[in-house]
């Protein structure tokens, strides 16, 4: 744990400290107003004006960030919150107090997605879930911490407000002399609200009411407690209950949520919300401060963990690339119903008095329960070990790249001061720069995919001479070096595939196989290019290249979310590769087939369709009727029996697609699959009577 937070220790301690003047200030100013005069319904109204800042923040931040900086926004935010907070105190009219709100929120959002894009940036895909949920203590810790600060001096003075500007200014420090410098980060879209609520309507719609009863909660709880005499270091005691239940129930609730059905955890912590909403002014009316502290904090805890709830549930819904996008989305509905929850609750308190905020609660809560109960009868759940893992996460304004569901990206490389000397020399002289990678790869192997990476971005740098420069000095990261300068510069990886074929004979399966799927999305490509380049009696190459790269591919399947895998298209991958590599090597189609399809059974009927029209049609332009007839009939016989060999469960399947195409061999290949001991079933689901007598040959 400790070797995880050190890097990041000046940048943990200026999100302690902004969080912490935060905190004092969500208690701050209700209690300040309530003891100006200022009606509830004001109250609630200024209140909820910092999640339209918020929501604005939520929305500009990552652009702000790519003009302005890191550092520099994160010293704004500092700088400015401390002016709000410090101008509330000064003029506490609720118009100002409303507009400084709105800076305030705008702020954090925008501080938050700086700290969570410099954290996203120097992790790693290993730690990078344990820093999310570091990340995730300090700021509910932080939050905690301040709402005791209320009690160290009089709400009517501005000690109180002094001390939190002074928090927000001191928030600026740590991050500024940090050694880190602030990455660049990429723009953000965000999904349509539609779109996501077509995709997952109850995660839409569970995270909008998280906003609207935590929100109030947490706003206008402050009121209820003054007005049933919970003041002073007591009033900081309840809120800080309420805050620790937000923190400490995400651990059981991620339990229970990666266990078992997630919507009926969502029905048993709505139902929990309702119960315990009528449970808290019963308790408060009798004394009992006790036990209203374990009930508020198990009802502010149950709705804070319908956030990271309603993300878990819209996430089994996106692929893994949409998973960013749709947490943007997520976290404007989020904004939304935490604009709407402080002033609702706060007419109705004014209308009906401070307990009727638990009642306002219940009811929410009953209509959410109401939704939750029909989508369960609408769709079925996803079995619990195909949902996508719970993770501890609070609505901070920041679209987390930290969070482990999302899809990661390597930096391509780490920009060293020896990266900085080779790029700078490489732009003069490539040559000397080539050798200067060489060298390092003679003294350092492990550190020359870095400077290689580098390198491979400079446009007067030959990707194929720095390979083999690099290689030669270092064959065992061969395979090493090609992903890192494919990852770098993918633009040239076709010049760098050229150039292994062709000059890197000894291994390039291993390493073309490499750069395949290092490009996912090109990796047919690449291997349909490897192949134009290999020797044409390289069959043996060409057809361990196939089965390797599909084994892998299937592999992948096999790791992938279930929504992922649906939409891997991994039929239509196999049949592009097999067509592809077919078309550059024609007289290894049958065994092209087989390979892919043994790699990717599941794909093996589609492959089969595609070999017998290829060896159709090759067959009827090379020879006459007679002669074509019967060189297909004995190629599609040799092909089954191989079938039947590698992947006897597919073999009746592909036997009819077969009869299908040539009706002609129907008895033939029924006879075949009856003398195989290794076929169970040989029924095939059309009848040889009913195929139809159609010429093959044209």
């Amino acid at each position: 744990m400790i070797m995880t937070i050190r890097p990041f220790l000046m940048l943990l301690t200026s999100c302690f400290l902004l969080m912490t003047g935060y905190g004092l200030s969500n208690i701050l100013l209700p209690v300040r107003m309530q003891h100006d005069g200022v009606s509830i319904d004001s109250i609630g109204l200024v209140l909820s004006m910092l999640s339209v800042g918020f929501l604005v923040g939520a929305i500009y931040s990552r652009k702000l960030l790519q003009r302005v900086g890191h550092i520099r926004i994160f010293a704004m935010c500092g700088s400015l919150t401390s002016v709000a907070i410090l101008l509330s105190g000064l003029y506490p009219d609720p118009i100002i107090l409303g507009c400084m709100r709105i800076i305030t929120g705008f702020c954090m959002a925008c501080a938050n997605a700086t700290l969570d894009s410099w954290l996203s940036y120097s992790a790693t895909e290993k730690n990078r879930a344990k820093i999310l949920s570091i990340n995730q203590m300090v700021l509910m810790s932080a939050l905690f911490s301040g709402q005791f600060l209320l009690s160290i001096a009089p709400i009517e003075g501005m000690t109180l407000f002094v001390i939190s500007g002074i928090l927000f200014s001191l928030a600026i420090t740590p991050i500024v002399i940090s050694k880190q410098q602030g990455p660049h980060i990429e723009d953000s879209q965000s999904m349509s609200l539609v779109t996501i609520f077509k995709l997952s309507p109850l995660g839409a719609v569970s995270c909008f009411y998280c906003g609207l009863i935590y929100a109030a909660l947490l706003n206008m709880l402050p009121i209820f407690a003054s007005d049933n005499g919970i003041k002073d270091l007591n009033l900081s005691i309840f809120m800080g209950a309420a805050i620790s239940g937000a923190i400490i129930l995400q651990f059981p609730i991620a339990y229970l949520s990666d266990h078992f059905d997630r919507r009926k955890i969502m029905l048993v912590m709505v139902l929990t919300i309702i119960l315990i909403s009528f449970l808290i002014p019963m308790l408060i009316s009798l004394g009992m401060f006790n036990l209203s502290l374990l009930a508020i904090a198990v009802l502010t805890g149950m709705a804070a963990c319908l956030y990271p709830m309603s993300m878990s549930e819209t996430f089994d819904k996106v692929l893994k690339e949409q998973i960013l996008t749709a947490m943007s989305s997520l976290l404007v509905i989020y904004a939304l119903g935490s604009i709407l929850g402080p002033y609702v609750a706060s007419v109705v308190m004014n209308s009906f008095g401070s307990s009727a905020l638990f009642t306002l609660m219940a009811i929410t809560a009953t209509t959410l329960l109401i939704f939750i109960i029909m989508r369960m009868q609408q769709r079925s759940a996803l079995p619990h070990d195909e949902q996508e893992n719970f993770f501890m996460q609070t609505p901070s304004g920041a679209v987390s790249e930290l969070d482990p569901r999302t899809d990661y990206a390597e930096p391509a490389f780490d920009n060293s001061p020896e990266v900085e000397v080779a790029v700078s020399l490489a732009t003069k002289n490539p040559a000397a720069a080539v050798n200067m990678a060489k060298a390092l790869a003679l003294r350092d192997p492990t550190n020359a995919s870095n400077l290689a990476a580098a390198l491979s971005t400079i446009e007067q740098i030959d990707i194929g001479k720095l390979y083999g420069a690099i290689t030669t000095a270092a064959p065992e990261m061969a395979i090493h070096i090609a992903e890192a300068l494919t990852n770098a510069s993918p633009e040239k990886a076709e010049e760098l595939v050229k150039w292994i074929t062709t000059s890197y004979p000894e291994q390039y399966t291993n390493i073309i196989v490499a750069i395949a799927n290092s490009m996912p999305d090109n990796g047919v490509r690449v291997m349909e290019l490897a192949a134009e380049n290999m020797s044409a009696d390289d069959s043996g190459g060409l057809l361990e290249m196939t089965e390797q790269y599909m084994t892998e591919f299937s592999n992948s399947l096999d790791e992938m979310r279930p929504v992922d895998r649906s939409a891997a298209a991994s039929e239509q991958t196999a049949s592009e590769l097999y067509n592809r590599l077919s078309d550059v090597s024609p007289e290894y189609s049958a065994e092209l087939a087989l390979a892919v399809s043994e790699a990717l059974p599941e794909s093996s009927n589609v492959i089969a369709g595609a070999y017998v029209n290829n060896l159709i049609q090759s067959e009827n332009e090379q020879n006459c009727a007679t002669d074509a007839l019967e060189n297909i009939e004995s190629a599609v016989n040799d092909y089954l029996s191989q079938v039947v060999e590698t992947i006897p469960e597919y073999a009746v399947d592909i036997a009819s697609t077969i009869i299908d195409s040539v009706p002609e061999v129907a008895s033939e290949i029924v006879a075949l699959l009856q003398e195989s001991e290794a076929v169970e079933n040989t029924d095939l689901s059309v009848s040889i009577d009913d195929k139809p007598e159609e010429n093959i040959i044209t």
